[in-house]
């Protein structure tokens, strides 16, 4: 997701964390060598908990049919800082009648390794597959979509069927759909074919597991696409609309162009991809949905120094902006109060990028004692007051957001509580862990930390606040770039730690479980083999009683904890702004944001007429 890893910044107060002071007695000794007052020590309840109620709401507005555009004042949300989901606007009620076509979006994203999903599966390539390419079933975004759940729509699937409840699907695909008429496709018919050897490319690759209980995949005409699965699954036509962007039989059959290119049957063209620079596409005029997209073009920058990026707002060359923190969030809206629009909103989607794993290949980290002791010496509540405000402050300590999404399992958001003992402060006993490990201060555990993702975060608080609290283990840091991160990941040749990065959300719990925790998970980076949690995962898919498997999930949820294959930390809230003359656009809860994940959207917003830097005449 947007903001809090890639547009976080970490002070030097916050820096210091580790030196034996916290970061609260720090504020504290400041002012009194100033001569004030003794400083606040911190909320005892955080935003979080207060704003979870917010998830019980649906959709921020109702959808309206009709042929007459709303007066001119209709048109834009009104400007603040709302807690909860943006209302819609008139207008965004009923884009048919009031879109408006033209313009140029600016936006900011993560650079690409390169184009090909089936072997890294990351937002540096979701993003731009979401505007070149379509899904079989997809998302609802947008000014109308529930803000916090999943719901799903067709995309290159007009409808699809179960015969016998779950174990066949049958999905009809849109006719006439044409692919980009760039070479190699030349603007040929999308067809069953691209379907069914995309199936083949990602059961080879990163995607295996969403499609691993196919036995067979027909194709009776080259607009149907049948699969048999070895046992029933509901979820099946959510899951597929989740990560799987369907690639054409061109690319599929030439592994290199796949990597360099981007392109499909979606709304928008590839027309530049410069690496660590920018990305531009533009509209493609036969794309296949009537009357979408709305704007002539989308630019994609690469931006993540956090001073650039909130500067890069103010001046209109990026629409959106992610907050790292409340204070920042109110005072980037006092710099922009005359348009820009703010949501603050609990994050629904399970972990991912909010901590580390390590390389269980490695024969120190299978001495459970040391990811356990590691995670002791950790102090996340002192880490949620200096990176997240507080935003997660309990009296049983902040929760600490984990794979599996908390609103699956829970009806308010959790604490620390269900993180298990191994989150709780204790260096003293990982001191004790340690050394019964056999590490001294004299001669301690000597391991490297290495990521892209929360680089400040790492450096300047995580390691040394680790460092500090445990003399039997010295971690030293070493920033890498995006690209590097995410192919070391999906390469899985890391030799020792590395920040996690768990990627798009999943749309059912098996997905967000399965890939990444069985011994043969096609996302399993950390190369976990885990015979009892194999057993639990194949049991949560086969039960069909939502009660049992809910407490199948709990054991689970425990296992893992227990384990500490990764350690999380406490994340912020989700503070996004966008300009409202950037119309029909929102964050998600679960989704994500434009840079991660929501790009789909980009598809029906639209660009306010008037005054409006995405318009040259504005």
């Amino acid at each position: 997701m947007d903001s809090n890893y890639w547009t976080g910044r970490v002070s030097r107060r916050t820096a210091l964390r580790g030196t034996g002071v916290g970061l609260v007695g720090l504020a504290a000794a400041a002012l009194i060598g100033c001569g004030g007052k003794k400083a606040d020590t911190g909320p005892t309840t955080g935003e979080a908990n207060r704003l979870q109620d917010a998830t019980k709401g649906g959709a921020a507005g109702k959808a309206e049919t009709g042929g007459t555009p709303v007066p001119k004042d209709q048109v834009r949300v009104k400007p603040g800082l709302y807690e909860g989901p943006a209302p819609a606007s008139a207008a965004e009620r009923n884009p048919k009648a009031n879109a408006k076509y033209g313009g140029t979006l600016k936006m900011r994203y993560l650079d690409p390794p390169r184009m090909d999903l089936s072997r890294t599966l990351s937002c540096t390539i979701f993003m731009t597959q979401s505007l070149v390419s379509n899904k079989l079933t997809r998302e609802k975004l947008g000014a109308l979509a529930h803000p916090f759940n999943v719901e799903i729509e067709p995309d290159l699937a007009e409808k699809w069927e179960s015969p016998d409840k779950g174990q066949t699907w049958i999905f009809s695909l849109h006719k006439g759909v044409k692919t980009h008429n760039v070479a190699p496709l030349m603007g040929r018919e999308f067809n069953s074919e691209d379907v069914a050897q995309t199936i083949k490319l990602y059961l080879a690759g990163s995607q295996k597991d969403v499609f691993s209980d196919i036995t067979k995949t027909e194709t009776p005409d080259k607009y149907t696409v049948k699969v048999t699965l070895n046992a029933p699954k509901n979820d099946f036509p959510k899951e597929v609309g989740a990560w799987s962007y369907i690639y054409v039989k061109e690319l599929i059959d030439n592994e290199q162009l796949r990597q360099e290119k981007a392109m499909g049957t979606g709304p928008f063209i590839q027309k530049e991809w410069t690496k660590k620079q920018r990305s531009v596409f533009t509209k493609n005029p036969d794309y296949f949905e009537n009357g979408l997209p709305y704007v002539d073009q989308v630019e994609l920058y690469v931006q993540d120094d956090a001073n650039a990026a909130r500067a890069g707002f103010k001046t209109d060359n990026y629409f959106d902006y992610g907050a790292p923190d409340k204070k920042t969030f109110a005072d980037t809206f006092a710099e922009n109060n005359d348009d820009m629009v703010g949501t603050t909103y609990p994050i629904s989607r399970g972990a991912n990028v909010n901590g580390w794993q390590y390389q269980m290949k490695n024969p120190i980290f299978k001495d459970e004692r040391i990811r356990r002791a590691l995670s002791l010496a950790f102090d996340r509540k002192d880490f949620d007051l200096a990176n997240n405000g507080g935003d997660n402050q309990n009296p049983e300590g902040p929760f600490s957001q984990s794979p599996m999404p908390w609103p699956f399992m829970f009806d308010k958001y959790p604490t620390a509580k269900i993180n298990g003992p191994w989150y709780v402060f204790d260096p003293a006993k990982a001191s004790q862990m340690m050394q019964a490990a056999g590490y001294t201060a004299a001669k301690p555990l000597t391991l490297e930390m290495m990521s892209w993702y929360n680089k400040n975060q790492f450096s300047g608080i995580v390691i040394p606040s680790i460092n500090n609290n445990l003399k039997e283990v010295k971690i030293t840091w070493k920033e890498i770039d995006n690209p590097t991160h995410v192919t070391l990941m999906s390469d899985r040749n890391f030799k020792e730690t590395i920040g996690f990065l768990w990627g798009p959300a999943g749309y059912s719990m098996d997905q967000w479980l399965t890939p990444f925790y069985h011994s043969k998970g096609s996302l399993n980076y950390g190369s976990i083999d885990d015979k009892d949690l194999d057993a639990l995962l194949a049991k949560q898919r086969a039960e069909t009683n939502p009660e049992a498997q809910k407490e199948v999930w709990n054991q689970i949820n425990t296992l893992i904890h227990d384990k500490v294959y990764q350690a999380w930390w406490p994340v912020a809230l989700g503070r996004t702004a966008w300009h409202n003359y950037f119309l029909n656009y929102r964050p998600h809860g679960l989704v994500g944001t434009v840079p991660c994940y929501a790009g789909g959207q980009l598809r029906s917003v639209w660009l306010d007429e008037g005054q409006n830097p995405g318009r040259p005449n504005g």
